[in-house]
């Protein structure tokens, strides 16, 4: 298959990947209200998510790097739509949680596949292909809140968003393929360079103004007073924000420099983070889904641009599993916050983000080529 059908395919995807993360707040109240439990009840949900998609995405990823990746991404995709289906069909919060897992295993494999798909055949413009391909991880929650809104319950919608992922998702999986004749690191030597931890931990800190508006910004928009058409607003353009913001800063990164527009990029979120309290919701919204939501195309590209495309699933996802930090933070802790005040919730975001722009300057300081000793990766990739 043309290396572009791929990134077409992989796009796909990743829209079907994003009704997990950018649909929760359309959802996720939708639940609340449904199963009869309350805020914090539903919103651990969103955090086992986070954890369970970041821990698949390791196997996932070993498995696509060794034997490519086709038959752990039909599983994968299996595994997605049933997470929709036992949604729509769970008479109790032990069943959404069983079931929200096994589809989030499912999302978070789909989600480092279709990335990888992007920054191994594009290793001359990884930083804009990674980011085309995650387009379709904001406009997929874009696309579907509107009618999770209006159905007015979370079980129609979910039944109808696993029986559409069931027809299409396996079908697009099968058509999925890696080059061949890449070189790279190896992810036991890329743990062992310095620079990964302060990339990693900057990755875990930046995102969380991503993850907590991603979680609760019903609840924040609500805490202000905002609701009806502003929340729907909100919600909807947030998702939309941040696929648009994907292949803007991935080809920005492109020219720039990958870790100093993630510097960027943090230093605008921190700008989003702190405009909330002052009513600007819709324009919080904005800032954060169009900087935060290019920071994993963006972290993915620095991956491969250091250490390589031939293990790059494989270091990508233990790249992720900062993911599982972020949705602690952004999850179950800015939820707690939120009880003390919006402007301590706030504060918590801008001080994550400050702490990612002095983790990536250290790394940048740092330099040097791919990994400790690695080969560089070659800028042609054979097709299959």
């Amino acid at each position: 298959m043309d290396r572009r059908l791929l990134l077409a395919v992989g796009f796909l995807i990743m829209a079907f990947n994003s009704i997990y993360q950018y649909s929760w707040n359309a959802l996720g109240p939708l639940i609340s209200e449904g199963m009869g439990a309350g805020f914090q009840e539903v919103q651990a949900a969103f955090t086992l998510f986070v954890a369970v998609s970041t821990a698949s995405q390791l196997m996932g990823g070993a498995v696509a790097d060794a034997r490519g990746p086709r038959g752990i991404s039909i599983a994968a995709a299996l595994m997605s739509a049933a997470g929709f289906l036992g949604t729509s069909a769970s008479r109790g919060m032990a069943e959404f949680y069983a079931s929200w897992a096994v589809g989030s295993a499912g999302e978070g494999i789909l989600y480092g596949v279709a990335s990888n798909v992007a920054l191994k055949w594009f290793p001359d413009r990884r930083g804009l292909a990674v980011g085309l391909v995650s387009v379709g991880f904001g406009v997929g929650g874009a696309v579907a809140n509107p009618f999770i809104l209006a159905a007015g319950g979370f079980r129609a919608p979910s039944m109808a968003i696993g029986l559409v992922e069931l027809a299409v998702l396996p079908a697009a999986a099968s058509t999925l393929s890696y080059p061949r004749g890449l070189r790279g690191v190896r992810t036991g030597e890329a743990v062992r360079d310095a620079r990964w931890w302060m990339i990693y931990a900057s990755y875990a800190l930046a995102a969380v103004p991503l993850l907590a508006f991603s979680s609760s910004l019903s609840r924040i928009a609500a805490g202000l007073g905002v609701g009806g058409a502003g929340l729907a607003a909100a919600i909807s353009a947030f998702p939309v924000a941040s696929g648009i913001g994907r292949p803007l800063l991935g080809s920005v990164a492109d020219r720039l420099g990958t870790l100093r527009t993630l510097a960027l990029s943090a230093a605008a979120m921190a700008v989003g983070s702190a405009i909330v309290p002052a009513g600007l919701v819709l324009e919080g919204a904005l800032m954060v889904g169009i900087f935060g939501g290019a920071l994993v195309p963006l972290y993915f590209s620095a991956v491969g641009e250091i250490y390589g495309e031939a293990y790059s699933t494989s270091n990508t996802a233990a790249l992720y599993t900062g993911k599982a930090v972020a949705g602690v933070l952004g999850g179950s802790a800015f939820a707690a916050l939120l009880q003390v005040g919006l402007g301590a919730s706030a504060a918590f975001l801008v001080a994550s983000e400050a702490a990612a722009i002095a983790l990536l300057a250290a790394a940048a300081r740092l330099g040097g080529g791919i990994g400790p000793g690695g080969p560089r990766s070659p800028h042609r990739a054979s097709r299959p």
